[in-house]
């Protein structure tokens, strides 16, 4: 029985009590004709319509998945090194390969035909499950749960969340009674399990659940947990041959494709509300009730009357099962006195003396019970207040010890304290002590570190000084050198200038194309200037000398002149 039972049971047993009292019903009146037509109930629905193409579409390409994921692709790689012979467990082609190759390995005497080495190369063949292929599945399946996932929890959430509002707003005004009672109730259930069963997408959301599930399970198969543990791929993937031949990949990458270009929600809702007002005649009726239970329940807790009303229900009880006893046994008697009138048979008397006596023993077996619950009760009452008072002794004595734990515990502390402190004092000493040394060690170090540097230092201010004299003499030479070169240049120049006069002054003619381009022009003009200040140098020295000669001259002839 769910609660939805249980309430309509409750409310069914409620309402033929207070349905029987006139007061009850007066009130109940009162409340469902005060304020009618402000009376509201909105429930609010969602028609969830999926789109199939993506669910065809990932049904179809779970089956090559799967297909994928049964091929187990895997690499297999030889893992190999040379150990002692001892540990060699097997041997393989490679093994006797390598030894053919590296015969040095063999350094014991040959024993018969047998040749045993010291050494031998021994492989171990390894297989990896995480080759790009199966990756991709990995990743390929975590998409599909997340693509799924996100569309089916909101499929779920839309199409089986239930909203309801009602509204109350009442004013009851009776003989000295004056009620005011306002409801303002908005509850929203996710994932409600009657909506869940009546909803008209159940084929379809069960078929994406089962969807989801299969990629759980193949998520989960060991392959997939190794590949899982590889490093992750990232888009965009690398079309392998295995992916683009494969006609298991083959689906599986089509399948891929189609849920990375999907870019629509996959589903559509409608939104209806559903109004109840104004109410009928039953369902006002049945939440008056609601209001005057409130009523009720404010009064009695106000007044503290739960005791009262308590006592009065037990009284009420009684009285009615006196009642109903007293019914039986006067029931019982006229029965007796018809049979003995003979007017019903003794089975029918015996029948109905047996249901007297089974309501008597119902009653019986009711008392005993509460009998043995109140024995148990002064029996549990009597462990408790034992186990009260062993508990105290139990604390008198923890407190005992407690107190002398905490005296021993001080004694203690005094001695490791003292004893600390004394070792800490030995320990300042001695660090104090290995500082002073390590200190003194160090100066040394740093002495002798010094001394070096100062060694090294004027060692490498001897080679740089060194160095120095050696690039200035380069210099010096390479700007002799340099000006050698100019000084040899001009002359050339001017030996050239020189012999194309002379050709000239000959009159020996020059080709057509001679001289004609840039760089043979050029080379004339540096002729040409060098030649010039050839001329202006000698004619510098030419005019001394005419100068001097000339001085020389008339200083004579003012000699004769003077004789």
């Amino acid at each position: 029985m769910n609660h939805l039972d249980v309430y309509y049971r409750a409310l069914r047993t409620y309402r033929t009590l207070t349905v029987e009292n006139r007061d009850c019903s007066a009130l109940r009146r009162a409340f469902s004709q005060s304020g009618a037509e402000n009376d509201e109930i909105t429930i609010t629905r969602a028609t969830c319509l999926v789109d199939e193409d993506w669910i065809v579409a990932i049904e179809t390409g779970l089956v090559f998945v799967e297909k994928a994921i049964k091929e187990e692709r895997q690499f297999i790689y030889s893992n190999g090194e040379v150990v002692p012979i001892e540990k060699v467990k097997h041997v393989s082609k490679d093994s006797v390969q390598h030894l053919a190759k590296h015969s040095n390995l063999i350094t014991k005497e040959q024993t018969g035909k047998d040749f045993i080495p010291d050494q031998l190369y021994s492989v171990e063949r390894l297989n990896d499950y995480a080759v790009y292929e199966n990756r991709f599945l990995y990743m390929l399946l975590c998409y599909l749960r997340d693509f799924i996932s996100i569309r089916y929890d909101k499929i779920l959430e839309i199409s089986n969340k239930y909203d309801g509002v009602l509204r109350l707003n009442k004013e009851i005004t009776t003989a000295g009674r004056k009620i005011s009672y306002q409801v303002d109730l908005h509850e929203e259930i996710s994932d409600d399990k009657y909506l869940r069963e009546s909803n008209p997408a159940k084929e379809v959301i069960d078929r994406i659940d089962l969807i989801l599930k299969t990629v759980m399970a193949f998520l989960a198969t060991p392959l997939m947990e190794i590949a899982g543990k590889a490093a992750k791929l990232k888009p965009p993937i690398t079309k392998t041959n295995v992916l683009k031949m494969d006609n298991n990949f083959k689906g599986a990458v089509a399948l891929y494709d189609f849920i990375i270009a999907y870019d629509k929600p996959g589903y559509t809702y409608e939104t209806k509300k559903i109004e109840l007002a104004p109410f009928a005649d039953v369902l006002a009726d049945e939440l008056s009730e609601a209001g005057a239970l409130l009523s009720f329940l404010t009064y009695e807790y106000g007044l503290g009357l739960n005791e009262k009303l308590k006592n009065n229900y037990s009284a009420e009880e009684e009285r009615r099962k006196t009642e109903q006893i007293k019914l039986k046994e006067e029931q019982l008697e006229a029965l007796r006195r018809r049979l003995n009138n003979m007017e019903i048979s003794p089975e029918e008397y015996i029948f109905n003396l047996e249901k007297h006596v089974k309501l008597l023993e119902n009653d019986n077996r009711q008392i005993e019970g509460l009998r043995n619950k109140v024995a148990d009760l002064k029996e549990n009452e009597e462990r408790l207040n034992s186990q009260i008072n062993q508990m105290r002794e139990e604390e008198e004595d923890l407190r005992r010890i407690i107190d002398e734990s905490e005296g021993i515990h001080k004694q203690q502390m005094d001695e490791l304290r003292e004893e600390c402190n004394e070792r800490i004092h030995e320990n300042i000493l001695k660090h104090e002590q290995e500082m002073a040394e390590l200190e003194k060690a160090f100066n040394k170090h740093l002495e002798e570190a010094r001394d070096k540097m100062r060694e090294k230092e004027a060692h490498l201010h001897d080679a740089l000084a060194e160095k120095n004299y050696q690039l200035e003499t380069a210099h010096t030479e390479i700007e002799n050198l340099t000006k050698n070169y100019d000084v040899l240049l001009e002359e050339k120049r001017v030996s050239e200038a020189r012999i194309k006069a002379l050709r000239v002054e000959k009159g020996e003619s020059f080709a057509a194309d001679e001289f004609v381009d840039k760089e043979s022009f050029d080379e004339l003009e540096k002729e040409l200037e060098a030649f010039v200040k050839f001329y202006d140098e000698r004619w510098g020295k030419v005019k001394k000398s005419i100068r001097k000669k000339l001085l020389s001259y008339q200083s004579l002839k003012g000699l004769s002149k003077k004789k």
